[in-house]
């Protein structure tokens, strides 16, 4: 089946789009040039055939191209299936790219109403050597858990978090960014409090100061606190 669902992606491929996104992911990622919005559709089309589970059984070995990997990992966010954690946790590891664990991660929707088996599953990523499994349950956190029952879990995984490279720093300060919006007294006394990675504080104030939902004071505020540290 791999082959028929490529096939219906190379037709969907744009050669402005492919190079565009190229200069944003990391230059090994082989990419066909095909918008989310027409991923999202094709998947929908897979599933509504009830082709879903079948493409599913595809080895990931071998995928080769980013938009085979994000069609995959939404097949099982929107999957129904009893092993759909299993799943989730299989695919972890071949994830390849920011933008694959980002879209995957927003698309698993039904985390908001599952949050305690979701933190409770994906929570040991905080501990993997893989940078993108790290970054999976940051994102995920962003997500669905920005709330009074996990604010300050969430600082803990943080305040301990040893970091393997640039993409899950990088995820650690969105979300910490997000958390400032709607916690910021608490996530300023972290913030302050908080012996973190030098470039994840400096990048997670830089983050919040781009917010349109932080006030200009705010702003100079934590700007001056930046420059202290």
């Amino acid at each position: 089946m791999r082959t028929e669902v490529l096939k219906k992606l190379q037709e969907e491929t744009e050669e402005k789009y492919q190079k565009f996104s190229a200069k944003l992911l990391p230059p090994q990622i082989d990419l066909l040039g095909v918008r989310i919005p027409k991923l999202r559709q094709i998947a929908k089309e897979i599933a509504k055939a009830g082709k879903a589970e079948d493409y599913l059984k595809t080895p990931l070995t071998e995928l080769k191209y980013q938009e085979e990997f994000m069609l995959y990992s939404l097949l099982i966010a929107q999957s129904k299936s009893p092993d759909k954690i299993e799943q989730i946790k299989n695919f972890a590891p071949y994830i390849n790219s920011w933008a694959v664990c980002d879209v995957f991660c927003s698309s698993i929707k039904d985390a908001k109403q599952q949050q305690q088996l979701y933190w409770e599953t994906f929570r040991p990523f905080t501990q993997s050597h893989k940078e993108y499994e790290i970054r999976f349950f940051y994102v995920m956190a962003l997500s669905y858990f920005i709330n009074e029952a996990y604010l300050q879990k969430i600082f803990s995984l943080i305040r301990a978090q040893k970091y393997v490279g640039f993409y899950d720093k990088m995820a650690v300060a969105w979300l910490l960014s997000m958390m400032y919006v709607k916690y910021p007294n608490e996530t300023e006394t972290f913030l302050q409090n908080t012996p973190l990675d030098k470039f994840v504080f400096q990048k997670s104030i830089s983050k919040i100061c781009d917010s349109f939902q932080v006030k200009k004071e705010a702003k100079i505020h934590l700007r001056t606190l930046a420059s202290k540290k």
